[in-house]
């Protein structure tokens, strides 16, 4: 009984053994630079054994959490910081949300100069604060602007020397935020980086006079390209930006791209758009508006009738129905060849005739995805005149309409995200899906996604009769497809 009793401690001994610490040193390493170093260096306190690991991390990651009484603090923790670390390599060096101003170029001199003196492989400084962003811009140094080891690099309240040396040979990965731009600037970076891949470009401004900005993203290297142009209202980049990509693959304009107009030249390559973006004019200007609106929005989709999948939210949407309700035009349909189209919408009225529109000119749509997202206050300003001569009566008009091309041959799948059983547009979406199921003759499956709250959330037992209310309702709809199934996940 004895031996068997101590055959049992020496077990629970084994199962209660550090398995983690008997790891190698270089697999710990690599586990503490996912961490935020803070917490890394926390984990030091845990034994004997991990007194040191974290200055070996292959990765350092600093979040300014303080309020702005406690900036130099924070700069000050990090320089400290910096100074215990042991390792020749440094594979990721991360500063975020650090409240800078010109009082602290200084310190982050030396956070770069430490970075780049360890051959850093992937930098993000992202200065200012996304809440409350300052403009008080960080001058990148020449030394970082010719780091040949980077691979990836996020910039955010950083600028560039007036006449910068860019050589970033090794770049792929290019993410710059909260900036002012000049198109001879975007020029050095593209030749300066003739392996990048990825470019975003966030909150930024192109600056130059009206009617002689023409920006140039010209890369044969670019695979994908965001444009995001922020929240910034009162812009005043008139510039026009011209994208010559040949292996471009994905392309994204999205949020307040105030007066900008995009040509198109080169984009052969590209599998997927999303055109998610809305322009904004002054008093004085919103008498022309309509048509500015319309012109960049229909040069844009005839460039990108070749690419298979396509998203567009609301603000497009309205355009195209203006475009359809004021002209009773469709888009070029013969081309079109998007087997994917990607609503972003809530979907209300005025949208329903841009969704025709673009229906009409996808002949051989496969897959109809509806992403149910608030558009607060990205729509189109209808003039009340306009709404008092064009009304029409929502319930109506899918009644008025007939079936489309890709309806009778190719559309399979129809998905609705963020689904809720009570809002305030929920008769736009009931219509909607009553007028695919009718006419939708090859669909197979019809998923509707329930939004949740909370991924946790259990639904109360009113929301739950709701929900099935409605879901005995979408059943009961006729259904041209005999194939076809309604899934509610």
């Amino acid at each position: 009984m004895e031996e068997r009793s101590n055959s049992n401690c020496v077990c629970t001994k084994r199962h209660n053994l550090d398995r983690i610490s008997d790891l190698p040193d270089s697999i710990l390493h690599h586990i503490l630079s996912f961490l935020p170093t803070e917490e890394a260096i926390e984990a030091s306190y845990l034994s004997k054994r991990w007194n040191w690991l974290w200055t070996f991390a292959s990765g350092l990651s600093f979040y300014d959490h303080q309020d702005s009484e406690h900036v130099t603090d924070f700069a000050v923790y990090v320089c400290k910081t910096l100074h215990l670390y042991r390792s020749h390599k440094l594979d990721k060096f991360h500063i975020t949300d650090f409240r800078y101003t010109p009082r602290f170029e200084c310190y982050v001199d030396f956070w770069v100069d430490f970075a780049t003196a360890h051959n850093v492989e992937n930098l993000y400084l992202e200065l200012g604060n996304t809440e409350i962003p300052n403009y008080d811009y960080y001058k990148l140094s020449q030394s970082l602007c010719t780091h040949s080891s980077l691979k990836t690099l996020a910039l955010r309240c950083c600028k560039f020397e007036p006449k910068p040396r860019i050589r970033w040979t090794s770049l792929k990965v290019l993410c710059i935020g909260y900036a002012r731009l000049t198109r001879d600037m975007i020029r050095k970076i593209l030749l300066g980086s003739p392996a990048l891949t990825d470019l975003r470009l966030y909150n930024f401004e192109f600056q130059g006079k009206e009617g002689k900005n023409v920006v140039t993203i010209n890369s044969t290297s670019l695979q994908k390209l965001e444009l995001d142009g922020g929240k910034d209202l009162w812009s005043e980049d008139f510039s026009v930006v011209v994208i010559s990509a040949p292996n471009l693959r994905s392309l994204s304009i999205s949020r307040f791209m105030y007066r900008r107009r995009f040509r198109l030249k080169n984009v052969s390559s590209l599998v997927e758009a999303k055109l998610c973006f809305e322009r904004t004019m002054t008093d004085y200007e919103r008498e022309s508006c309509y048509s500015k609106n319309r012109s960049v929005l229909t040069k844009l989709l005839e460039s990108l009738l070749h690419v298979p999948k396509i998203t567009i939210s609301t603000w497009c949407l309205q355009v195209l129905s203006l475009l359809t309700i004021l002209e009773v035009t469709t888009l070029p349909s013969p081309l079109a060849e998007r087997k994917c189209l990607v609503l972003d919408t809530e979907l209300n009225k005025w949208d329903l005739p841009g969704i025709t529109n673009l229906l009409q000119s996808s002949p051989d749509l496969e897959k109809l995805v509806v992403n149910l997202v608030p558009s607060c206050n990205s729509k189109l300003e209808f003039k009340p005149e306009f709404v008092n001569d064009y009304n029409f009566d929502h319930e109506e008009f899918w009644k008025s309409k007939s079936t489309f091309e890709c309806f009778s041959l190719h559309l399979k799948t129809v998905e609705i995200v963020g689904f809720k059983a009570k809002c305030f547009g929920l008769s736009f979406v009931l219509g909607f899906v009553q007028f695919l199921l009718k006419h939708a003759r090859v669909l197979e499956k019809m998923v509707i996604y329930e939004k949740r709250e909370a991924t946790n959330q259990t639904p109360t037992l009113v929301e739950a009769h709701e929900f099935l209310q409605v879901t005995q309702l979408i059943l009961s709809y006729q259904k041209s497809s005999p194939n076809a199934v309604v899934m509610f996940i």
